[in-house]
């Protein structure tokens, strides 16, 4: 039986629909997938680009902590720490559904676009880059990495940048491909005109 493949839903908030490509984004998720060696395993994830306010609310709600943070990852099997005093509030968080199809449920990521705007704008590189960065280190921490300790740092990163320099060579293939296909059809509809 051939490896069930990834299903990956993104969801961009409307402001930032002109500003990310959901493709695009979508090779990010595999190639960090990949990177990870857990590619071929039949996942389904969902990546959310929101806005501040999202972040904060989610942040203070999940984590305890009352300020925006750039991603946050939401795993049925990795939990991430809680921050605040007392126990998180998750009573009406709602258990990931058991998905059908035989895929299994990794979790969520959702990003502050307006957060990786700053620290873009701060590091000197294009928003994209640090978007693209994001969902890589949001997807690594579904998988359960984590950068607490300098080792599991030294892994995570450089996961995370094989998983960055995936994506690039898969957008390039893609790219190639879909110019292939567009330089195909042009020839078929001259043959039959």
């Amino acid at each position: 039986m051939p490896p069930l493949a990834s299903h990956i839903s993104v969801l961009v908030f409307p402001s930032f629909k002109r500003c990310v490509t959901q493709r695009r984004l979508r090779v990010v998720v595999e190639a960090a997938l990949d990177a990870a060696g857990a590619a071929e395993e039949g996942r389904e994830v969902s990546l959310v680009i929101a806005d501040d306010a999202a972040l904060l609310e989610l942040n203070e709600r999940h984590r305890g902590e009352s300020a925006v943070t750039d991603v946050l990852s939401f795993s049925p099997h990795h939990a991430g720490p809680y921050m605040g005093e007392g126990e998180p509030d998750d009573e009406d968080f709602p258990d990931f559904p058991t998905p059908d199809g035989g895929l299994e449920e990794l979790g969520e990521v959702v990003i502050s676009y307006p957060q990786a705007k700053r620290q873009a704008r701060e590091a000197g590189r294009p928003v994209v880059a640090e978007v693209e960065m994001l969902v890589a280190h949001g997807v690594l921490h579904l998988l359960g990495y984590d950068h607490a300790e300098p080792d599991e740092e030294r892994e995570m990163f450089a996961l995370q940048e094989a998983a960055l320099e995936r994506a690039v060579a898969l957008a390039r293939a893609g790219a190639l491909a879909r110019a292939g296909n567009l330089e195909r059809t042009r020839s078929l509809a001259k043959a039959g005109a």
